[in-house]
């Protein structure tokens, strides 16, 4: 049964992705990074006090309401009917933008449907919203699912993550914890990614590093030719160089 009237555009586009998305507030929806914030080193950069998606854009006031009302939804339906009037929403709106009438995949100018970015504000909060991702991404197999996600560090929601991780069309990246610290490898999670002060540091260190962070280049995955993040199977680290 369904519980809401009139459904929200649910869908992101965040300007220096190839492809839609789907974000939700940070931190608020961040448990991992609100632990770790309680007990991070003082002697080391906490990546997360200078989070992007905390700044910017993402403080316009139409932007908050618009996450929180994200959020709203997806809370009420796990609570409600296990998630399934958010899965039900996404799929419909996934299919919309990135199919035609006859289930043929579009061809977009400015977006590549092959791929979705989840999460450029916001993490895998909860083992029932992990869940709800998980048959979504089961609804696509033609397109590659990209998560972030620094939930790898509570303990309880790891094996929720390496099941969304298994599906082939999935491409789970643990996140680093301090700038200037290696990439995490985790157990049934792809390569992980990190922020680096240091482009020679972080290739040092054996990461790839994102060509959009660099100084010089054009600060897109389009203009850089570079889908590295949807690949899944990478194992070797991929570094962000810090601004």
């Amino acid at each position: 049964m369904c519980y809401f009237k009139g459904m929200i555009n649910l869908l992101s586009n965040p300007k220096k992705m190839p492809c839609y998305g789907f974000n939700i507030p940070a931190f608020k929806y961040c448990p991992a990074a609100q632990l770790l914030a309680k007990i991070k080193s003082k002697a080391k950069k906490f990546i997360c006090d200078s989070c992007y998606a905390c700044k910017g854009f993402y403080t316009f006031s139409n932007v908050k309401a618009s996450l929180q009302a994200k959020a709203d939804l997806i809370t009420k339906s796990l609570h409600q009917d296990n998630g399934q009037t958010f899965v039900d929403a996404m799929c419909d709106q996934i299919r919309a933008k990135y199919f035609d009438k006859h289930g043929n995949k579009k061809k977009l100018k400015t977006k590549n449907t092959d791929l979705f970015r989840v999460h450029d504000s916001g993490d895998l909060f909860s083992p029932k919203y992990i869940s709800a991702w998980i048959r979504i991404c089961e609804q696509f197999p033609t397109i590659r699912f990209w998560f972030p996600t620094r939930e790898w560090k509570r303990d309880s929601q790891l094996p929720h993550l390496q099941k969304l991780a298994s599906l082939k069309n999935v491409c789970l990246k643990p996140s680093a914890i301090y700038v200037d610290e290696p990439a995490p490898q985790v157990d049934g999670l792809d390569a992980g990614t990190s922020v680096y002060t240091s482009q020679a540091q972080a290739e040092q260190d054996g990461h790839y590093v994102c060509p959009a962070t660099i100084e010089g280049n054009e600060p897109t995955c389009q203009a850089n030719n570079c889908n590295l993040c949807f690949i899944k199977g990478c194992k070797k680290g991929i570094a962000y160089l810090a601004h």
